[in-house]
């Protein structure tokens, strides 16, 4: 509990707040003190107008110092005298408490004593003592023996300071009232997201996190069911991924299975042509085996790559010229427009090689040809802007827009029956699309003007400077 979030942050809010009081606290102390000691001084001064004035009297009736310094108690008849006047300030104001004669001092015109206990280190305010004439006689000085001097002075400073102290004594209350809500407040999205994220570990990626905020945290919130969703959609993948392995191996086995029985039970006859037959279906099954396992190889990247310059020109040309009697067979006439210029790029000669052949294997499972009506294929090759566009186009039959972004998923077939007899597993454009990524480039399907398919390629092309 005490390790937790919440609790720090209250115990934070609490301490700032309570150094916070405590500093208010001095700076009102110390502001005061300072400023009621003025005040203080003031009133001491207004005070002793009228004792000065009865000192400079007295001063001038006699001519010299010598009454007060053979009569030192005379000072104490001219504080009373000053006490009863009924000149100058209020009585309670000018009043003065026994003893204050010993906190007096007066010394003449040349600073020598002439009343007085000797200095002991207590602050000394000094008045001049002058008569109407301002002719100074000499000076007044009060020993502020201590801060305050008044009964009533302390009384109203031991006041104020217990003021003070309730005061900050609640503002540290009200503090902590309000820091155990607002710490739960901003510790709460940390908790649904903790919540959030034990259920996710357990295997639940369904989990969400409500999100009503707009700081940091809640883009925490964003970003975690960003991460949810994108594990919900790989779990989902690869439960349909594994479906699909099964039901595209269940398939060719079955074949096989239906043909051994056929020979055992005598209805097929096992001759060359039953055998061959059967090296078809392993063939095909071979072929499933391997395309998914270098698909998985190039998803988790453990393809090899060896990048050097290649002419895509020439590697394309090689590549058609291997299948120039399968596309003859299947009366698909093929056209290559790429021009005489050196089409380089960096990459890998086996790859890219593979690429362009899994394209026109695509071609020839499913475009149509005959004799009186050739299919088409159009392959352009161009270099613009420091990319390669390949754009390899056949004829009918097409594909409708609703499949053209589900070409490159893994096992997608339009016409599942159909590519099945033409030999595809469906993963020929997925594995095509893995190589075109490894070669930081783009690929696309869109409808052909041809009446098929256009599959679009985006490769980096090597720069001018770098040639």
């Amino acid at each position: 509990m005490f390790n937790s979030i919440r609790t720090k942050l209250f115990a934070l809010i609490l301490l700032t707040n309570g150094v916070m009081v405590l500093l208010l606290l001095s700076f009102n102390a110390f502001s005061f003190n300072r400023s009621f000691s003025n005040y203080v001084e003031q009133r001491e001064q207004k005070r002793l107008s009228v004792l000065i004035e009865r000192i400079a009297l007295a001063y001038e009736s006699e001519g010299n110092w010598k009454w007060l310094r053979d009569e030192p108690t005379s000072i104490i008849s001219l504080l009373e005298n000053s006490s009863n006047s009924n000149n100058g300030p209020r009585v309670q104001e000018r009043s003065f408490r026994p003893g204050y004669a010993d906190q007096l001092r007066i010394r003449d015109a040349q600073g020598r004593p002439v009343y007085g206990r000797p200095p002991n280190g207590h602050k000394i305010i000094w008045l001049p003592i002058e008569n109407s004439r301002q002719r100074v006689f000499g000076q007044l000085g009060v020993e502020l023996n201590s801060r305050f001097d008044a009964q009533s002075d302390a009384i109203f400073v031991n006041q104020l300071r217990q003021q003070l102290y309730v005061i900050g004594l609640l503002v540290f209350v009200i503090a902590a009232g309000f820091a155990i809500p607002f710490s739960g407040w901003l510790v709460q999205p940390i908790q649904r997201i903790t919540h959030a994220m034990r259920q996710l570990s357990g295997g639940d990626f369904n989990v969400t996190v409500r999100n009503d905020r707009q700081d940091e945290l809640g883009q925490l919130a964003t970003d975690f069911n960003q991460m949810a969703l994108v594990l919900r959609k790989a779990q989902s993948d690869r439960q349909q991924w594994v479906s699909d392995i099964a039901h595209e191996l269940r398939t060719p086995v079955a074949v096989l299975q239906a043909d051994i029985e056929a020979a055992q039970d005598g209805i097929r006859q096992v001759d060359d042509t039953w055998l061959a037959t059967l090296y078809t279906h392993s063939e095909r099954l071979k072929q499933l085996v391997n395309d998914l396992h270098q698909l998985s190889q190039s998803d988790a990247g453990a393809l090899s790559y060896r990048f050097e310059r290649v002419d895509l020109r020439e590697l394309t040309e090689q590549v058609i010229g291997q299948f120039k009697t399968s596309f003859e067979n299947q009366y698909i006439d093929v056209v290559l427009s790429s021009g005489t210029e050196l089409i380089e790029l960096d990459g890998d000669v086996q790859r890219l090689a593979q690429l362009l052949t899994n394209l026109a294997q695509n071609t020839l499972r499913y475009t149509e040809g005959s004799a009186q009506q050739p299919g088409q294929l159009r392959i352009d090759i161009t270099q613009a802007a420091g990319d390669i566009q390949l754009h390899w186009q056949d004829s009918a039959p097409s594909v409708a827009p609703e499949h053209l972004d589900k070409l490159f998923d893994r096992l997608y077939r339009v016409d599942e029956s159909r590519s099945r007899l033409s030999g595809g597993s469906g993963l020929g454009l997925a594995i095509a699309k893995n190589i075109v990524e490894a070669h930081q480039g783009q690929i696309e399907a869109r409808r052909s003007e041809l009446g098929g398919l256009l599959i679009s390629l985006t490769l980096p092309c090597v720069k001018e400077s770098e040639k």
